[in-house]
């Protein structure tokens, strides 16, 4: 394996290029300076999701304050999968796994819905930001995801553009399994993935969601996954047959 020619990266709102300088917030400088202990002269790894990925050298390095000199461009800036995902919040630790793994998959947006066996009743948009974009930076991607307040599973479905396709992980399906129906459905620029809560969709909700147009029900095997495999498993699957592992 080639050795990367960083030890850190970091995403950053500022725009890079060459030779150009870069501040890094408080909280990152401290992370630099004090955790990572890094020093002058280190290099890193930066991105901010509109000009791809850049190499940059630590200059002035303290706790409150970090200046980087960025020095070239390692990769450009690449096109995500388009794929948006309804899901219903669970526990802390849980939605923060799924928040993680979502964004290691590829998902360009978050919307967490209420649904009637929802139990969060509000999750915080600043957590959730912030552990996408800590999974963002280990996981090498260029982007971040959008990360959406909590709504109502009704207001989230009328959202979705019309020609955004819509995969319907309905646990309560039998004889449409996930490698049946994903490899015949035509290919879409737009996808969206809607999961459900500990306990499932009500009747009502399935009827909801099944009555959408542009929408295809996949059963995700025999077994009842928990919330957060019923993300990974779904995501896996739609990026295996129309995402960018194809």
């Amino acid at each position: 394996m080639i050795p990367k020619p960083y030890s850190l990266r970091l995403f950053v709102p500022s725009d890079l290029g060459k030779n150009l300088g870069v501040v890094l917030d408080k909280t990152q400088s401290h992370y630099v300076a004090t955790v990572m202990r890094r020093s002058a002269g280190d290099r890193i790894a930066l991105f901010n999701g509109r000009d791809g990925e850049w190499l940059g050298e630590l200059q002035d390095v303290h706790k409150n304050h970090c200046l980087v000199h960025v020095t070239e461009q390692l990769r450009p800036q690449l096109t995500e999968p388009d794929i948006e995902l309804l899901f219903a919040p669970v526990k802390k630790v849980q939605t923060a796994l799924i928040v993680q793994k979502a964004t290691e998959l590829g998902v360009a947006s978050l919307q967490p819905v209420q649904t009637q066996r929802t139990n969060a009743e509000r999750v915080r948009e600043d957590k959730m930001e912030l552990q996408a974009m800590e999974a963002a930076e280990q996981c090498e991607r260029l982007n971040l995801p959008v990360v959406h307040g909590l709504v109502r599973l009704e207001q989230a479905l009328a959202a979705l553009e019309p020609e955004r396709a819509l995969v319907f992980c309905n646990e309560r399906l039998t004889g449409k399994s996930a490698g049946t129906v994903l490899p015949n459905l035509a290919p879409s620029e737009k996808w969206a993935v809607v999961t459900g809560p500990e306990g499932g969709f009500t009747d009502e909700e399935i009827e909801l969601i099944s009555a959408r147009p542009n929408t295809y029900a996949i059963s995700l095997g025999p077994r009842i996954l928990r919330a957060e495999t019923a993300v990974i498993a779904s995501l896996s699957l739609l990026q295996a047959f129309h995402g960018d592992w194809t």
